[in-house]
């Protein structure tokens, strides 16, 4: 709190001082502080434990025939509760690097005067010893995402009366890298009707529940592709029902961290018809005892793989 102060004119003589404190708000019946006896006093700040009024008056007496003592008016300190943050900001988000951070806003109650704000960023899990980041100096304020890590945050509250302060929680931001594949859809050529091996996918880092979308296409492209129904899986079973040649591809987007849809390479199923003999071996040939036999030939057409005879 800062300094009392009393002056005084007229009367003569020496000036003695001594300061009262007092529990209503009257210059009469308080109790003579022991040592106070200058014209300047500065309550310690200790005695400001309790919530309420504390009040503070002077007398001075001057040492000339007759003077007498003149009592000052009452000096007033209020002691009000310190400011409380009422809504903490949010304790905990993950996002994916460079995406948009969910803001940290708090919102404060009690204490008494102007507000400032001014948050700090830390290595460690506290609300105590972190670094001042410039102009983050409102109840709001968005961390970056630029690096990959985890950092905490908290806002330290001051008011501009002697003594108001509080400091949050601390708000954790956990960084992590934007999603990429590790396994990709495999390329296969069946037999129509054929078994061929399931399409599938996995992936790496990102954050949030993932959901998969699996598309066909008749170009070699990832783009303007069909969704199919219900492929909210990273495995996908083509048809071979049909000859033909289809592409495949699969999306994966996430429900929260704000991480990038991510589509994976395409996969080439290839179902060829069930092979069949174009080429027969010669039905008759007719030959005199001993005379030499053309040779017999086959061939085939569609089929897939090694073939065996």
């Amino acid at each position: 709190v800062n300094a009392v102060t009393v002056a005084y004119t007229g009367g003569v003589g020496t000036a003695t001082y001594q300061w009262f404190s007092n529990t209503t708000n009257s210059n009469t019946g308080g109790s003579a502080i022991s040592g106070a006896t200058a014209a300047t006093y500065t309550p310690p700040a200790a005695t400001f434990t309790t919530i309420g009024n504390y009040y503070y008056y002077a007398e001075v007496t001057l040492s000339g025939s007759g003077c007498g003592k003149a009592v000052s008016d009452v000096s007033q300190v209020q002691v009000v509760a310190d400011p409380i943050i009422s809504v903490p900001a949010l304790a905990s988000q993950t996002q994916c690097q460079n995406a948009p951070a969910d803001n940290l806003t708090v919102q404060v109650t009690g204490g008494l005067g102007n507000i400032s704000y001014q948050w700090h960023s830390n290595n460690t899990n506290s609300n105590i010893g972190g670094t001042p980041i410039a102009g983050a100096t409102n109840d709001t304020y968005t961390p970056s995402t630029a690096t990959v890590g985890t950092q905490y945050y908290y806002v330290v509250v001051t008011q501009d009366v002697s003594g108001c302060t509080v400091t949050s929680a601390v708000s954790t931001v956990i960084v992590v890298p934007a999603p990429t594949f590790t396994t990709q859809p495999v390329s296969n050529t069946v037999c129509i009707n054929g078994t061929t091996p399931a399409l599938s996918i996995a992936y790496t880092n990102g954050t949030g529940t993932p959901t998969y979308q699996w598309y066909s296409n008749i170009t070699n492209t990832t783009i303007g592709g069909t969704p199919i129904a219900n492929t909210n899986n990273p495995s996908y079973t083509p048809p071979t029902d049909v000859v033909g040649t289809t592409y495949y591809y699969a999306t994966v987007s996430f429900s929260s961290g704000g991480c990038s849809l991510i589509t994976s390479n395409t996969a080439t199923i290839t179902v060829n018809p069930l092979p069949t003999i174009s080429t027969q071996p010669t039905a008759l040939q007719s030959i005199c005892v001993g005379g030499s036999v053309n040779a017999v030939t086959v061939a085939y057409t569609g089929g897939v793989g090694t073939a065996t005879y």
